[in-house]
């Protein structure tokens, strides 16, 4: 049986922040590039579920206006939350469980869209399958990393780099431990 991949995607700076300080990513908005929003639809259509932490949930909501990912299945993970306005489910049990047997289930590929923490405890579960870092052509000099928390040695392997305008994308698969 074929499982599903588990695929952060993601920008960062080049500094390695994925927000400034604030949570915000307007900062990715100033850097225009057709070639990584087209490599954003290409990799959007390959997936058919979204997993998200609140924060991540919210500031999609305050960015979009409105849901973004009406198309998809969407997981909100969060303690706080207990139902949305949108066709998203609120997840407050065992992450990783859930995950797992998420990976198991018939479909496409599922994007985790966010939530570093969340990202930590999927990868430290090995449930992580792919990484695809966009670097954007930006300093920010402080804001929130991509890891925030002390994570044990998680082997990648490089498989692809990829020149889109003024960004790169990284593209690497998570390695047994």
């Amino acid at each position: 049986m074929t499982t599903r991949n588990v695929i952060l995607y993601l920008a960062e700076s080049l500094d390695g922040f994925i927000a400034d300080k604030d949570g915000s990513v307007n900062w990715l908005q100033k850097t225009n590039s057709s070639a990584a929003d087209a490599d954003y639809q290409r990799f959007y259509h390959s997936i058919d579920t979204v997993l998200m932490g609140r924060k991540t949930y919210q500031q999609a909501l305050r960015l979009a206006g409105n849901y973004p990912y009406q198309d998809k299945d969407s997981y909100v993970f969060s303690t706080t939350l207990h139902n949305t306005d949108d066709p998203s489910t609120v997840v407050a049990g065992n992450i990783a469980e859930f995950v797992r047997k998420l990976k198991a289930q018939p479909g496409k590929d599922i994007w985790l869209v966010g939530g570093a923490d969340i990202f930590t405890d999927l990868l430290e579960a090995q449930l992580i399958d792919k990484i695809v870092i966009t670097i954007a052509p930006v300093l920010l000099g402080e804001g929130i990393p991509l890891v925030t928390t002390q994570l044990t040695n998680t082997p990648l392997k490089l498989e692809t780099t990829t020149q889109l305008d003024q960004f790169v994308s990284l593209t690497y698969s998570v390695l047994p431990a």
